[in-house]
């Protein structure tokens, strides 16, 4: 990174100055290590600034996939309940016509049971004028 020489806070100062109290040590340290620990805190500022970014952007990207995934279940879920509705209906529908067909079944099973003994009466009629 670019070296840059900027101020330091004010704040930074006091805290300096009020440790040492000696502003000839403060202008020494200065001398010696103010360029560097100026660049440092640039780069320090500069990386908080970079972790503020990505995490912001990460929660959003967060944000955005569980929005997604909220709407993809509930669509989902929307989805397959109309499915089952669907099923629900033709299995009431089969369920009726199977009913329905049973009872024509069994109503054609008393005809032919009622004809036979008809049948039977008839036989037994004809078999006594025969025998007459």
């Amino acid at each position: 990174m670019a070296k840059q020489k900027e101020k330091p806070a004010p704040e930074a100062e006091a805290a300096d100055a009020g440790m040492s109290g000696d502003p000839k040590i403060e202008a020494v340290k200065q001398l010696i290590f103010g360029e560097n620990m100026q660049q440092y805190d640039s780069e320090f500022n500069e990386i908080k600034a970079l972790i503020k970014k990505t995490r912001t952007e990460i929660e959003n990207e967060l944000n955005d996939t569980r929005d997604a995934l909220n709407k993809l279940i509930n669509q989902t879920k929307e989805s397959l309940n109309n499915e089952i509705n669907d099923l629900r209906s033709d299995m009431n529908k089969k369920v009726t016509q199977l009913r329905s067909d049973m009872d024509d079944a069994a109503a054609d099973l008393d005809e032919r049971k009622v004809n036979r003994k008809l049948l039977g009466t008839m036989l037994q009629e004809i078999g006594k004028q025969i025998a007459e």
